[in-house]
């Protein structure tokens, strides 16, 4: 029984004479004015109990749920980012991104339950569960510890946020091909019949293989991260000298291309050459002049824009399962055409030299490379070119 409400019993007058009721009295909760009504059909006191046990509790505890403390949370004009504002954390509209997208996938898994009934091991073991890698668990991690952080303005009691075991950040290098596997792998049919079957159903939508089979290309050709092939422009093709300019990469969650490699900044571009293939050279200026592309027009489109990122991923999955690549025991991935490239490439290569071209940094390389240093860095990888010509061989 709610204990807000309490039985009397009470002597009225009924048709001259004198009966005992049972009464039930309560404090209305909005105004406080006590108020009473009459048990009905109870002629005891067991029977009032039983009568005021079935009426609906007075006060309904509203139930705060993961869904209510993160609602507003890393929403720009929200109370939350005053206040971390006001903690001195200022956070970019990218990062608000990155840690509402996280945020979202928590509220999804865990939204309707009390914070207090959150353990490690129901997180834990969803993390667990997850392909993404061990970088991403963590940040998910912060982002469910300033859930908590959040949950006292919300009205609730503090709750200290558990101390969540730390996933193992992906160090593994990545396997690289054998010059066989390569072959398989880059016969461009197999890329023919991966088209063809993805878009089978919806035909309209199947622009070819082509621009992802050359993405792909470039990057074991002229040993490119996948967000420098992504981002490529014509211009950075110097046919004239067999050499590649890498001056930037496609952030796929920018949706923008910086002017700048991986390990630089603005001010520092980390600008580098490769050596362009001869064969490659031939196969991308025919695939420009057929595409009628020109000076700052991405090489690599699909439906006028640059490939994205997870998508290419998704081709190269496919590509290597329907290849016939053992992958047991590998760790095969788009980065792995870099690794196979550099693995090559010092087998014929001096080791500074390949450095130079694979843009790595080091004690010993204190240079910092732009545009108008192009000419002394292609004579200082043409070394290596007739090494680049031979990667399949």
């Amino acid at each position: 029984m709610d204990s807000n409400y309490h039985i009397f019993k009470k002597s009225v007058q009924s048709k001259g004479k004198t009966v005992h009721k049972w009464y039930y009295y309560w404090n209305d909760p909005v105004t406080g004015v006590m108020r009473q009504k009459v048990c009905k059909g109870c002629k005891t006191q067991a029977e009032a109990y039983t009568f005021v046990s079935a009426l609906p509790p007075l006060f309904v505890e509203e139930k705060i749920t993961i869904s209510s403390i993160g609602k507003w949370m890393y929403i720009p004009g929200s109370s939350h980012l005053e206040r971390m504002e006001k903690l001195g954390k200022q956070y970019t509209l990218e990062t608000l991104k990155c840690k509402r997208g996280l945020l979202d996938i928590f509220l999804a898994k865990f939204g309707d339950l009390e914070l207090k009934d959150l353990t490690i091991p129901m997180v834990i073991d969803f993390l667990t569960e997850d392909p993404h890698s061990g970088s991403w668990k963590n940040n998910f991690l912060t982002v469910v510890g300033e859930v908590y952080a959040e949950a006292p303005f919300m009205g609730l009691p503090y709750i200290p946020a558990p101390q969540f075991p730390k996933f193992r950040r992906n160090s593994i290098k990545k396997d690289v091909f054998t010059t066989d596997e390569l072959n398989i792998l880059f016969d461009e049919s197999l890329w023919i019949n991966l088209s063809s079957t993805k878009y089978a159903n919806h035909p309209q939508f199947d622009e070819g293989h082509k621009a992802i089979y050359l993405m792909f290309l470039c990057c074991i050709k002229c040993g490119l991260r996948i967000g420098e092939a992504i981002g490529a422009r014509v211009n950075q093709f110097l046919f004239d000298q067999g050499m590649f300019v890498v001056d930037g990469f496609y952030r796929h969650n920018q949706l923008l291309r910086t002017n700048y490699n991986k390990c630089g900044s603005e001010e520092d571009k980390k600008i580098r050459v490769a050596p362009l293939p001869e064969d490659f050279s031939l196969i991308i200026q025919k695939y420009i002049a057929e595409n009628h592309l020109s000076g700052d027009d991405f090489v690599f489109q699909r439906y006028n824009k640059p490939i994205r990122k997870w998508l290419a991923e998704e081709w190269f999955r496919r590509a290597v399962a329907s290849s016939g690549i053992k992958t047991k025991n590998r760790v095969l991935t788009p980065h792995s055409l870099r690794y196979t490239y550099i693995t090559r490439m010092r087998r014929d290569v001096a080791g500074e030299t390949v450095q130079k071209i694979a843009g790595h940094t080091s004690l010993a390389m204190t240079d910092h490379y732009t545009r108008a240093a192009i000419p002394e860095m292609v004579e200082a990888v043409k070394p290596a070119v007739e090494a680049a010509n031979k990667l399949f061989e």
